[in-house]
């Protein structure tokens, strides 16, 4: 989990804490007015309830939407913002300034302004990560297939189908199983495992798959429907596109072996079988739980990075200098 998020998850129990506190002092009449019902309510709604928000909405909706955040440094100014804003908007509020007219006041709308601005700064944000790519303009032969009913009598015959950016993954390779083969040598080689088709291919759109793997969309989408339609020379099913995947994938990405370094083309899974010695850099990164996820042996390094909001660059040299000092040590 990234530093942010799991910092909102971490204040969110303080402050579920600190409602509790306030909650136990006013039913046992400890202290009592509405200056303190409103601190208790606050630290409740927007200290625990919406700070466990952000934190999850911040890790889960890119993964689940297979798009990054558009704005990823406003995440720690709304982190700061909203905290900020709110114990100091609690602290002039217990000293009188929503009932005052003096600095007090002028204290409290200050404070509940760079609150506000704060939740807005989340909601601008992960508003990106949920709106769905702009549509893709309809190619030429629409325009053309509306002429033929006044200027074509001749009997058509079937017509051809086209198969769109914004289509998701499964219902393309539902619909056109035998299109497998052509995903997964087209650099999807994840698709091999049924696992991946039955939760990552739900997920996600083609337009979607082409960018998480740097895959040229418009290449891509005349490929395959080449394919679909019999001009690539791929119409019938072949070994490898069967739903069973074979024993040991036809395509696993680059082949590491020890003495080699790492690139982000790399599959975690051979990566740590050659170097378990850097097990340790994705537990540090990505926390232990990485390691009962069947998508070590499917994903690459670059992907699981694209998936934590982490730069590949980064942990791909944090990977390669520990596979230097690991190399060193045999030497010596």
């Amino acid at each position: 989990m990234e530093k942010y998020p799991k910092l909102f998850v971490k204040v969110s129990i303080f402050y579920l804490l600190f409602g509790i506190v306030f909650g136990l002092l006013i039913a046992t009449n400890v202290v009592s007015g509405l200056n303190y019902t409103f601190v208790h309510v606050h630290f409740n709604l927007i200290g625990f309830m919406s700070m466990m928000l952000f934190g999850v909405a911040y890790h889960i909706l890119p993964r689940f939407n297979a798009q990054p955040l558009k704005w990823p440094k406003l995440v720690p100014i709304h982190f700061y913002g909203v905290n900020i804003g709110l114990i100091g908007m609690l602290f002039a509020y217990l000293i009188g300034g929503f009932w005052s007219s003096d600095w007090k006041t002028i204290l409290f709308h200050i404070f509940s302004t760079v609150t506000a601005v704060s939740i807005m700064l989340f909601i601008v944000n992960i508003y990106t990560v949920l709106t769905p790519p702009a549509p893709v303009p309809q190619p030429k032969t629409e325009e053309k297939a509306k002429e033929p009913v006044k200027e074509t009598p001749a009997p058509v015959t079937a017509q051809k189908e086209v198969i769109t950016a914004e289509m998701k993954v499964s219902d393309v390779l539902e619909k056109w199983p035998h299109l497998l083969a052509v995903f997964v040598e087209s650099g999807f080689a994840a698709l091999a495992n049924p696992t991946a088709r039955a939760t990552f291919a739900r997920m996600i759109t083609i337009k979607q798959a082409c960018k998480v793997h740097n895959l040229g969309l418009d290449n891509f989408i005349q490929k395959i429907n080449d394919s679909l339609n019999g001009k690539g020379g791929r119409t019938a099913p072949l070994p490898k596109a069967t739903p069973t995947p074979p024993a040991k994938p036809m395509q696993k990405g680059p082949v590491i072996k020890r003495g080699d370094k790492c690139s982000k083309e790399i599959m975690i899974g051979d990566l740590i079988g050659v170097y378990p010695e850097t097990k340790k850099i994705f537990e540090k990164h990505y926390g232990a739980g990485c390691f009962s996820c069947p998508g070590q042996a499917t994903e690459t390094v670059a992907q699981t990075a694209m998936m934590h909001n982490i730069s590949a660059d980064s942990i791909v040299k944090e990977i390669n200098d520990e596979i230097e000092k690991a190399l060193a040590g045999t030497k010596t």
